[in-house]
């Protein structure tokens, strides 16, 4: 019986059991080409490192040099392979397709030792027709990888005949692998200057057998458009490509009322000029019927079930998403110079306070893993107000956990197309390639209402403009080659699948001016449009004048270096946190090296001698103070220049988003929380820099003390007070302070007053003019009537080693227990003068504190550890560690 009788036998016949999936994950086994390594035991879904290191081939790749030692991996060609028993009910079906939702990255698969199709995207989702090749009982399936390396070689040799495609190869300092932008892959797992080379091979997501008769529902891509009093949900339904079929297209969206129900008869018919086989419906959904998603820090993220339908007298196919309501716009207004470039949700302007983040793993199946991603995402969101995460374009498409994670937590995505850093081939084989990767990448991932924004690349742009690969001498074909790439095929491609996605050419860009200016900007790092990436690691960090003004900055950050615990899950030598030893010079893959660490440092900060025994663990500790001071001042600039602009058009600021989030390894990086999960001090500091509401300070460039008053949304209603309250540097009793009053408009940075540091300081009691900026500091809060509305806030009015600091005695005074599940602890501590920077550690106790890194400027204390798994009084005790800047330790009495 053929499909097109459907509509014939509608109401005579159902087949049962209309589609039926028959998983292959599980084990499977493992070889090289060459024979030495023959029937290893595999796991799919899973990779080669992670399987040779379980058959204990490899030891820790993550350890010691062994991204070095083990390149030999990436260079052979290895093949997976199972048996697997195919029942007559599979059989009896008309198309039995082979679904690989992810495989890394060159293969030929064969069923039967018959090939049936071929791979080379490891961000596709590949679907072979196998009817002919399966057979009842035992079937045999073998994957056989292509080396990456090999791959990648005879690709750059073969486009080099007409130009190269730079850059060549990665910088020496990264220990890496050439020519990864021929190739779609993770280009990270090439090297990057935060991360080791390993290029993967491997099924790395789920893989299975798919019967059916006639069709199924391949993709739901749902829309929410803002139609006035309703919302209009446009709903894409994408089938497999049958014959002509009818059949009930059923939707059902769940509601604060009644359901929402819509079926209709529908003709599938033969595929569109695209391959696609596809039925838009529209549902109207009245405003009173569902509440509105907000980002985190303004409102609730309800999520609505939609369960989408088809049912033929042949097949019955079901898919569910989860969806929410709201309209993202990126505004790019018309200034009096350049334009403005910030979202808006719901028609609510949104100051953008997130953070850049890299894989979640340098190896794909474990980047995807369920607890380091709830680890991330909650630590992002739970415990800070950031309502937004940039997935970086050189890394990978994140899993459907992660934006499903975003969306229940308000977590705002702007998503990169994975391309980054790099000129990039635009031959037809590499375009169609491409085109491949966007139709699944964005069918798969734009329903969800955390997606704020598509970004065609990182930095390519402005590499291209700045001739930052020598690229001017060839300039209009690599413009061309540019354009065909990302307007023509990325862009166009996600215009023709969406209907309202937000998309910027590339990050750093013009926005909509760069396309007025063909594709390619002057300037594509101006700061009256778009966005801006902004490094410097030369220069004083504290010193706000070195910081651009921006509309929107995109990428900032420092390095530090992760916790002594979590380099001993590395090394078990502790020579080898000497800051100048092999194995730290090996893990830096900057080409400044290591000395830009210390250099920071010494701008500011006093280092104890270099003979003390604590010397190493004071400097990793430093580090981490350098990294969380820049990133809080160069945050809170960009923060109080929202809502105002200077004479030179610069300002209306409205997003931040540091760089970065996680690591993928344990190694000197931008992260805020290291690849052990352990939140380095900048992670602590976000929830001040990030607060919605802020009172910060800085001096201007004739040392005045300018305090700004911040507020991103009305919250609270009524005239507010500001308190600077004065300490000195060896008490723990106020010297002075000040109040100021006003009531303040959202969305804006008020000035609110401008004060001679040295006079104001020395007319509040902390010595003469010339001496007052060393002896005090001061403390910044504001609120209204009784409650306090902001965290705390500092200005420290000198350079720290020129400060008159107390090397003061700290001590942990108590720990005790408040929970029944040991979970949450209480942590005293006394001190006997204030303390700079105070730095808790819990060692290989898993958790995190509510508060770290702090000022303490009283007698006692009190902080709570939240322990990640339940644990007692005693062992965190033995685990647990205190320090600060004047660490007797670290600066011995002298006799």
């Amino acid at each position: 019986m053929g499909c097109g009788f459907g509509i014939i036998l509608l109401f005579v016949v159902h087949f049962v059991d209309a589609q039926t999936r028959q998983s292959l994950n599980g084990d499977w086994l493992l070889k090289d080409e060459s024979g030495e390594y023959l029937d290893l035991n595999a796991k799919v879904p899973g990779g080669i490192y992670t399987d040779l290191m379980n058959n204990g081939v490899l030891d820790n790749i993550y350890a010691g040099f062994n991204d070095v030692e083990y390149k030999w991996v990436a260079r052979s060609n290895w093949s997976y392979y199972t048996t697997f028993e195919v029942r007559e009910a599979l059989t009896d079906y008309y198309t039995i397709n082979l679904v690989l939702e992810g495989v890394d990255t060159f293969s030929t698969i064969l069923i039967n030792d018959v090939e049936v199709g071929t791979t080379q995207n490891m961000f596709v989702k590949y679907i072979f027709n196998i009817t002919e090749q399966i057979k009842v009982g035992d079937n045999t399936i073998e994957v056989k990888f292509l080396s990456p390396i090999s791959a990648v070689d005879d690709l750059a040799a073969k486009h080099e005949q007409n130009y190269v495609v730079p850059p060549e190869c990665v910088p020496d300092s990264y220990k890496g692998e050439c020519h990864v932008n021929y190739l779609r892959k993770i280009p990270a797992s090439f090297s990057w200057d935060w991360g080791p080379a390993f290029p993967s091979v491997g099924i790395w997501k789920d893989i299975y057998l798919q019967g059916y008769y006639c069709t199924l529902i391949e993709y739901v891509v749902a829309e929410v458009l803002d139609t006035g009093d309703n919302w209009t949900l446009s709903i894409d339904t994408y089938f497999s490509p049958p014959a002509d079929i009818v059949g009930l297209l059923g939707f059902e969206l769940e509601t604060a009322n009644e359901p929402i129900t819509v079926r209709n008869w529908t003709i599938l018919t033969i595929p569109n000029e695209y391959g696609e086989v596809v039925n838009t419906t529209e549902i109207v959904v009245p405003k009173t019927s569902v509440e509105t998603w907000w980002p985190n820090g303004y409102g609730k993220q309800p999520l609505y079930t939609l369960g989408v339908s088809f049912d033929s007298v042949f097949d019955y196919s079901y898919k569910e998403i989860k969806i929410g309501f709201r309209k993202i716009e990126l505004i790019q207004d018309e200034l009096e110079m350049g334009r403005s470039f910030y979202f808006q949700v719901n028609d609510v302007p949104i100051f953008a306070m997130g953070v850049n983040s890299i894989p979640f793993d340098i190896l794909p199946e474990n980047s995807y893993n369920l607890e380091r991603l709830n680890h991330f995402m909650s630590s992002v969101a739970t415990y800070t107000e950031m309502n937004m995460i940039r997935v970086w374009g050189g890394g990978v498409y994140e899993s459907d956990l992660f934006y499903q994670l975003a969306d229940e937590y308000g977590l705002m995505i702007w998503q990169d197309f994975v391309f980054a850093s790099s000129m990039y081939p635009a031959d037809d084989d590499f375009l169609n390639n491409v085109k491949s990767e966007v139709n699944h990448q964005v069918k798969r991932i734009q329903s969800h209402p955390s997606l704020a924004l598509w970004g065609g690349n990182n930095e390519n742009e402005g590499n291209l403009a700045s001739n930052y690969f020598n690229t001017a001498d060839n300039f209009e074909v690599y413009k061309a080659d540019y354009i065909k790439l990302y307007i023509d095929t990325v862009r166009d491609e996600m215009r023709r699948i969406t209907k309202n996605a937000n998309f910027v050419d590339s990050s750093p860009s013009n926005g909509i001016e760069t396309d007025s200016e063909g594709y390619v900007s002057l300037d594509p790092g101006s700061l009256i449009y778009g966005d801006v990436h902004f490094y410097t690691n030369n220069r004083d960090s504290f010193d706000t004048s070195i910081y651009p003004i921006p509309r929107f900055s995109s990428e900032y950050g420092f390095q530090s270096l992760p916790s002594v615990s979590s380099w001993l899950t590395v090394t078990d030598n502790l020579t080898d946190l000497s800051i100048n030893s092999d194995f730290m010079k090996h893990r830096q893959h900057h080409p400044d090296g290591n000395d830009p660490l210390k250099n920071l440092i010494e701008f500011q900060l006093e280092l104890p001698s270099e003979n003390n025994e604590y010397y190493d663990e004071a400097l990793i500790y430093y580090t981490q103070i350098i990294q969380a001071m820049s990133i809080k001042i160069e945050t809170e600039h960009y923060r109080r220049h929202m809502g105002r602009v200077d004479n030179d058009g610069r300002g209306y600021t409205m997003g931040a988003l540091f760089w970065q989030l996680n690591d993928v390894w344990v190694a000197p990086s931008w992260s805020s929380i290291d690849y052990t999960g352990k939140w380095k001090m900048l992670h602590y500091f976000v929830p001040g820099f990030f607060s919605q509401e802020l009172v910060t300070g800085h001096a201007n460039s004739d040392n005045q003390l300018e305090v700004y008053h911040i507020l991103n949304k009305e919250y609270g209603v009524g005239e507010k007070w500001i308190n600077l309250t004065i300490y000195a540097w060896d008490s723990f009793t106020p010297v002075n302070g000040t109040q100021f009053v006003g009531e303040f408009e959202p969305v804006t940075s008020t000035l609110i007053a401008t004060l001679d540091i040295d006079q104001y300081l020395s007319d509040s009691g902390c010595g003469s003019v010339e001496e007052a900026r060393f002896n005090c500091f001061i403390h910044f809060v504001a609120g209204l009537g009784t409650i306090t509305l902001t965290p705390s806030n500092y200005f420290f009015p000198s350079k720290f080693k020129e400060a008159n600091l107390v090397t003061s005695n700290l001590e942990i005074l108590a720990v005790d227990n408040f929970d029944a599940e040991g979970l949450r602890f209480l942590i005293a501590l006394r001190a006997d003068a204030p303390c700079l920077f105070v730095w808790l550690d819990a060692g290989d106790t898993k958790g995190h504190f509510l508060e770290n890194g702090f000022i303490q400027h009283s007698l006692v204390t009190t902080v709570i550890f939240v322990a990640d798994e339940p644990t007692t009084v005693e062992s965190l005790q033995a685990t647990l560690t205190v320090t600060h800047v004047k660490d007797p330790k670290y600066f011995p009495t002298k006799v």
